[in-house]
């Protein structure tokens, strides 16, 4: 299937968010299987793989560093930049919020700053999560007037259909 556009040509660098970690790691999630095939196919690709301290932050909550794959990540603490993009984000999602939006998780401060970390950091152009919350807040950013090139890759979608195959169950 040479020639053939998969849309993910496009992807440079993959930040990993708490979510797609925890449908890895957990082997009776409905996602796991989803999120096997998406990290495979990103390490055949050689895409390289972010792992935020904040999403490191999160995990430990249950969790111990221990039992991630780490081995296969970049470690992507968040600094000064970060922080420094994360707040005007912050600031408008929470502005957003006080004139009566719908939207409960207007601000859900992690996401925001792992989005603020992508955003960034030049070699990272995707974010892979279950969270459809980060499209959500993506538009609302870019409604508000802040420019944002961060793309979604979305856990929810197995990566045959992604690809554009035929995902045939192993016998």
């Amino acid at each position: 299937m040479s020639g053939v556009n998969t849309g993910l040509e496009a992807v440079q660098g993959v930040l990993l968010d708490t979510g797609f970690l925890i449908r890895l790691m957990k082997v009776d999630d409905p996602l796991s299987p989803n999120a096997k095939a998406w990290l495979r196919e990103l390490l055949d690709r050689k895409v390289p793989l972010y792992l935020s301290t904040i999403v490191i932050a999160e995990w430990c909550v249950k969790g111990s560093l221990d039992q991630l794959p780490v081995r296969n990540m970049r470690v992507l603490p968040f600094n000064v930049e970060h922080a420094l993009r994360a707040g005007p984000f912050s600031g408008s999602l929470l502005a957003m919020r006080e004139k009566g939006s719908t939207d409960e998780r207007a601000v859900v401060l992690n996401d925001v700053k792992l989005l603020a970390q992508a955003e960034a950091t030049v070699s990272i152009s995707h974010i892979l999560t279950k969270d459809g919350g980060f499209r959500a807040r993506i538009a609302q950013l870019t409604g508000a007037g802040h420019v944002v090139s961060t793309r979604i890759l979305d856990l929810n979608v197995p990566m045959a259909e992604m690809l554009g195959r035929l995902d045939f169950p192993v016998e």
